[in-house]
């Protein structure tokens, strides 16, 4: 078929690697990248108990690019890495662009799905039809940044050779370690690096030289076109996220009270400091020029930046180090959250969780925390001496102690770094057993035990977001426009009622939440980036034209809208299978109690609105209240009969 390429399989414990066709069948159901994967993973766990440790041989790797990824539809490509999580013990995925992916897409497949374990430091090479496993050992120690310079060195085609790799991170077994795409994109959710480390994985390599064939070339430009004509439609936003991209939130934020300050304490920025660390602050000193992080993107809201070393206090540490900018998130959990006010030094941490592989938004999190238990006087200077063997202090802004504490969860070197292994929540749980002192409070967290950088306290849509995403907290499955941005044009196209474009509003919340999951599972299921298809009220009506040109499939809005509530419900199945139920669905006590300090929205807090956006949440999808498990005629409705089968067996669906 013309838009899809097949399914590699590669046993890495009897070294065996297998070719096989997509079923059509699949691609109409599922389409492809998040949506194929999400089948692979529910049905590698048919015949694997689902309680496994995800560290263990048993758990799987997926690794799946949509049809519109690596072409030139005008979306990007951003590749979806599945497995089991081990850093929540739950449903894991993640996303991350550069061109991996799309490397793999070249050379004729969509999908890996990788599972055993190697006798040996091993990584895979992808050329074209030539697929091997080649010795890894002379990698094995190395952080990601040496191991993909030295993988390229040793394929002598560098410019062409795209990687996916684990710094020492995922080596160690960090439960929350990251996969670094490229070197400078990161699959950064869920603990997929940890994945790849015990499976003796220390990369993926991947040379395509074969593009993608298009059913219709004509009709594919005219879908091209009409991508240009809707960013074209919209000048100045375009124009804003070419040049500042997702730094443009940090001023943003400010205004709407939905920072992470001081470990989530404040939710407003003093102005000097986000003035040190904001899209202006970026693009007066450190830009040097724009550009995508992935193939076939119009919007292009990447950027390259070089330190001189003159632009801050701590810039002349870093002279000559450059990259990718940094996205918010890397500067609220960097930057905001320990109050880091330095630019170049947020960027040099950042860059740091790239080589060890590690997940920034929860090690900036274990920084927030330890800072604001230091400034408390529950963790002290003797602590961190018996932790690490040296003295230190952990005052607001010290970004040479986060160089540290980096360092030691990346290297598992000393007390302090194991505390961290799996994640925050537990080595609050940990800290707590040590001091005498409860200490879980102090930590930002929703579903799983999953930390985030932003006060959900004032938007009930995100805050449901965060106890409900299955994944745990994170606000990319169900992100849209309609809350923060006050898109009341949006709400009254899902539900014929603007109340869900109310930013601080209680009503439509839940569905809305609901609702934009499924959205954004098909469109992560066609390979593009929802950075700009979320700001519509449908997105899914700009990519059917591109799929059906690409693929020869026409699917039309509603298709493809029942295409992503069935992803959803099959990723939701997977942890109905762990045991999770509504009680799961929660957040952390600051989120939950303590109202919102500062902002439009001060005073507010989850618990005054959660059981009320939770029910709503689970009947927009169709789901029971009581327990939020699935029932039968829902998934019999999404044409997952099967599916509610299994969950019956293990008394995780309801049948009436």
């Amino acid at each position: 078929m013309h838009g899809f390429g097949d399914l590699l399989r590669i046993d890495l414990s009897t070294e065996t690697i297998t070719r096989e066709e997509i079923p059509l069948s699949l691609r109409r159901q599922y389409l492809g990248g998040e949506g194929i994967n999400t089948r692979l993973l529910w049905e590698h766990f048919l015949n694997v108990d689902p309680r496994i440790d995800p560290r263990g041989p048993d758990n799987v790797l997926i690794v799946g690019l949509g049809p519109l990824g690596g072409t030139s539809f005008g979306l990007g490509s951003k590749t979806k890495f599945t497995f089991k999580s081990p850093a929540y013990n739950i449903f894991g995925d993640s996303v991350a662009g550069a061109s991996l992916g799309s490397a793999v897409r070249w050379a004729g497949y969509d999908h890996l799905v990788i599972t055993g374990k190697a006798k040996r430091p091993t990584y895979l090479w992808i050329d074209d039809d030539s697929v091997a496993l080649r010795d890894a050992s002379h990698l094995w120690g190395r952080n990601a940044h040496e191991a993909e310079r030295a993988i390229k060195g040793e394929l002598r085609d560098g410019e062409e050779v795209h990687t996916a790799c684990i710094g020492r991170a995922g080596e160690n077994l960090v439960g929350f370690a990251c996969i670094t795409v490229g070197g400078h994109r990161a699959a950064g959710r869920t603990g997929g690096g940890c994945v790849m480390g015990s499976k003796n994985l220390k990369a993926i390599a991947a040379r395509g030289t074969r593009g993608v064939t298009v059913a219709s070339p004509t009709a594919f430009l005219a879908a091209m076109d009409g991508v240009l004509a809707l960013l074209e439609a919209m000048p100045a936003i375009v124009e804003t996220r070419r040049r500042e991209g997702t730094l443009r939130a940090i001023d943003f934020y400010n205004i709407v009270g939905s920072h992470s300050y001081r470990n989530g304490q404040l939710s407003i920025m003093p102005e000097e400091a986000s003035a040190r660390l904001n899209a202006k602050a970026y693009l007066n000193d450190l830009i040097d020029h724009g550009l995508s992080c992935a193939p076939g993107c119009q919007t292009a809201c990447s950027g390259w930046q070089r330190i001189r070393g003159f632009e801050s206090a701590a810039a002349k540490h870093f002279a000559g180090e450059q990259g990718m900018k940094p996205e918010f998130l890397a500067v609220a959990a960097l930057g905001i959250g320990p109050d880091i006010r330095d630019l170049p030094a947020v960027i040099h941490l950042n860059d740091m969780c790239f080589d060890y592989s590690l997940d920034l938004l929860e090690i900036g999190n274990a920084v927030s925390f330890l800072m604001e238990l230091y400034e408390k006087g529950i963790v002290t200077a003797t602590d961190l001496a018996e932790w690490t063997g040296e003295a230190g202090s952990l005052e607001w802004g010290n970004w040479e102690a986060t160089a540290k504490i980096i360092a030691a969860v990346g290297d598992q070197s000393c007390e302090l770094g194991q505390l961290f292994r799996d994640n925050v929540y537990r080595a609050a749980e940990r800290i707590a057993e040590i001091k005498g002192v409860p200490v879980l409070q102090y930590v930002n967290y929703g579903k799983g035990g999953s930390v985030f950088n932003e006060d959900q306290r004032p938007f009930p849509m995100w805050a449901t977001n965060m106890a409900v995403c299955v994944r745990g907290a994170d606000h990319m499955k169900g992100s849209s426009a309609v809350e923060k941005m006050g898109r009341r044009d949006i709400s009254l196209a899902w539900f014929g009622r603007p109340e869900a474009g109310d930013i601080h509003g209680v009503a439509l919340k839940g569905a809305a939440s609901a609702h934009a999951e499924n959205v954004n599972c098909a469109v992560n299921s066609a390979g593009v980036c929802t950075a700009v298809p979320t700001r519509d009220s449908n997105p899914l009506t700009m990519l059917a034209p591109g799929i059906a040109a690409l693929t020869g499939l026409a699917f039309g809005d509603a298709e493809l809208y029942t295409m992503g509530e069935r992803i959803c419900n099959l990723e939701k199945a997977f942890n109905s299978r762990l045991g999770l139920r509504r009680a799961d669905d929660k957040l952390c006590d600051r989120w939950m109690n303590v109202p919102a300090p500062q902002g439009p929205g001060k005073g507010m807090k989850a618990a005054d609105y959660l059981e009320r956006t939770l029910d709503e949440y689970y009947e927009y999808k169709g789901w029971d209240k009581a327990t939020a498990l699935q029932t039968r005629q829902k998934l019999v409705e999404l044409d997952l009969a099967d599916v509610a089968d299994v969950l019956a067996e293990e008394g995780a669906v309801v049948e009436a």
